[in-house]
């Protein structure tokens, strides 16, 4: 079998400009990597991995394996990665370029589990470290043995070896198309990481799909890659070779660096003929020899790699700026609920209709309401006196009315709260996104101590205006005259004015209760003045929407805080400032 090869003719490429060097580049790369890993995207599919977080994790992997290792040494030794599909040999050529086996190969997928780099004892140094693929624990041995050898992914097998040319490094990568998902990554992610890459397809499979959405990117990011088209039968590279040059010029791939073997007999070790390898090996050692192209090629890969990062994030920050936006039209959405649902209960205070029903009935307990309502053009101190008597007798009827009070507005607050947080989730639910976030909210939606929470704020609002009676009537006159009705009776009176008040309702034109509730008032006017009851009233009232909305807002931030724990406005406008200095003059 005989061995065609256009790789002595290669003529390169001119050098490309180097790539931001320094402590500088390396801060910013650094700076994005840090900022990188606390970027998370919404996934509406949970079972599947998102494809920004690939991308993100792409990226990650890009600055750690290859820019800032690179960057930080423009003259360590060239990343050789020989990649390629199932079956295509790649295992076979590296074995046939180090003359002795040092990577499993045969029929069993996937053969390549470790990734296995073969380096000059010299270039030990550079690889030793976590200089690169730092994730990859580096593990020692000396080839395979019959039971497979090595065999995790997240290893890296350091085969130290005199006939690798020093100056570069070669690392038989798995399969990009392995059965296994953590073998397919990895080797995405060795490819990456690459300066160089030798990439190893069949006769039979050279214009399948996927190692051409690789060789695209790599066209696109600049990488040197070197084309090994294996065992082709004789006489059919007349066909085939012309094809996969004109597919490597549409992908501004060197169509000159193809290299073609045709199908052989392989020797007793299970290795190709030297000569057949011959062209390929002289390629690798002529560079290895020649430090200025060395150069020349990593300060192009790292060029391309900068301004495909750049990309890449550019990318990021666009979907993340849709994220935010799809954020804040479900925090608007719940926000809006929330605030009908207080409007609501606004309305419920507002239009006399909590003065019905049992308030009305414990009301008129403790007052008297009949005779009153009778002798309400009589004079002020006798329906005081006669109500004093009558708290003085049956003081239970004061904890009665705040009692109904209380039922009154915890059933209004009950009730619309529990609407608002069925609408929200019902609206969350018609969005993806808001179904991947409404996964993560706590359950039972309202909580389920909801009713506590109600029965809390209102007696809070309770102690409130108990306090405000204690305040306003601190005066020695003003105490003796409450004395009469008790600071309860007194607060009690105030509460049901609020809601009397507030409904607009005046006099005797209240078909309600507004002639029990002008009794009321003329009774705190009695004792604090009329201006006096018009402000605590108004201020009774403001406590109450207060009380209200502190109790609306623990249950909207329930989607809120998940809303905000998602929410990353400020990474956009930083992750944009670092890319536009990868992208930058001083950066190329």
């Amino acid at each position: 079998m005989e061995s065609n090869s256009d790789l002595d003719n290669s003529s390169g490429q001119e050098t490309a400009s180097p790539a931001g060097t320094g402590s500088e580049a390396v801060k910013h790369l650094n700076e994005l990597q840090d900022l990188l890993s606390e970027l998370s995207f919404v996934n509406p599919q949970p079972r599947d991995a998102s494809g920004f977080e690939v991308l993100r994790n792409k990226v990650l992997h890009q600055i750690s394996d290859y820019l800032i290792p690179r960057i930080s040494n423009l003259r360590a030794p060239l990343l050789v990665v020989v990649g390629g599909s199932t079956g295509s040999g790649k295992s076979t050529l590296v074995n046939s370029l180090l003359g002795e086996q040092v990577s499993l190969s045969g029929a069993v997928r996937p053969t390549t589990r470790t990734p296995v780099l073969a380096f000059n004892p010299v270039d030990q140094p550079f690889f030793e470290s976590d200089r690169i693929l730092p994730e990859l624990k580096r593990v020692a041995g000396g080839g395979f043995n019959a039971q497979g050898g090595a065999s995790t992914n997240q290893a890296l097998l350091m085969t130290p070896r005199q006939q690798v040319p020093q100056g570069l490094a070669i690392l038989d990568a798995p399969d990009i198309d392995s059965v296994s998902d953590e073998n397919r990554e990895l080797a995405g992610q060795l490819l990456n990481a690459a300066d160089l890459w030798i990439f190893v397809t069949t006769a039979n499979r050279y214009a399948d799909a996927l190692p051409w959405d690789l060789l695209t990117e790599a066209g696109a990011r600049e990488i040197t890659v070197c084309v090994v088209l294996n065992r082709v039968p004789r006489g059919a590279e007349n066909d085939i070779v012309p094809d996969l040059k004109r597919l490597l010029l549409e992908k501004d791939l060197d169509p000159s660096l193809l290299h073609v073997l045709n199908e052989t007999q392989l020797g007793e070790e299970k290795l190709i003929p030297s000569e057949h390898v011959e062209p390929l090996l002289a390629w690798l050692n002529s560079l290895a020899a020649d430090s200025a192209q060395r150069q020349r090629i990593a300060a192009q890969t790292l060029d391309g790699a900068l301004r495909r990062t750049a990309a890449d994030v550019s990318e990021l920050i666009a979907e993340l700026q849709e994220q935010e936006n799809q954020l804040g039209e479900l925090r608007t959405l719940t926000d809006e609920r929330f605030a009908q649902a207080l409007a609501r209960i606004n309305d419920s205070l507002n239009d006399g209709s909590l003065l019905r029903g049992e308030i009305l009935a414990r009301w008129q307990d403790f007052v008297g309401a009949g005779e009153l309502l009778r002798g309400i053009e009589g004079a002020i101190g006798r329906v005081r006196d006669r109500v004093g008597a009558f708290l003085t007798g049956k003081p239970p009827a004061t904890h009665r009315v705040e009692q109904a009070i209380e039922s009154g507005l915890h059933t209004v607050f009950i009730a619309e709260i529990t609407k608002a947080c069925h609408d929200i989730d019902r609206s969350w639910q018609n969005t993806p996104f808001g179904q991947a976030l409404r996964a993560n909210l706590p359950t039972p939606r309202p909580p389920q101590d909801l009713n506590e929470q109600a029965s809390e704020s209102i007696r809070l609002w309770q102690r409130d205006v108990l306090d405000m009676i204690r305040q306003e009537g601190a005066g020695k006159r003003k105490t003796a005259r409450m004395a009469a009705f008790g600071v309860n009776g007194v607060a009690v009176i105030l509460m049901v004015v609020v809601f009397a008040s507030t409904a607009g309702l005046t006099g005797l034109e209240i078909g309600i209760a507004g002639g029990s509730a002008l009794v009321g008032q003329k009774l705190l006017e009695a004792i604090f003045g009329e201006d006096a009851v018009r402000r605590m009233a108004t201020k009774a009232r403001k406590m109450l929407d207060s009380r209200a909305g502190d109790l609306l807002a623990k249950s909207s931030s329930i989607y809120l805080d998940e809303l905000s724990a998602t929410s990353q406005p400020e990474l956009a406008e930083r992750l944009g400032k670092i890319t536009a200095g990868l992208n930058g003059k001083g950066a190329h």
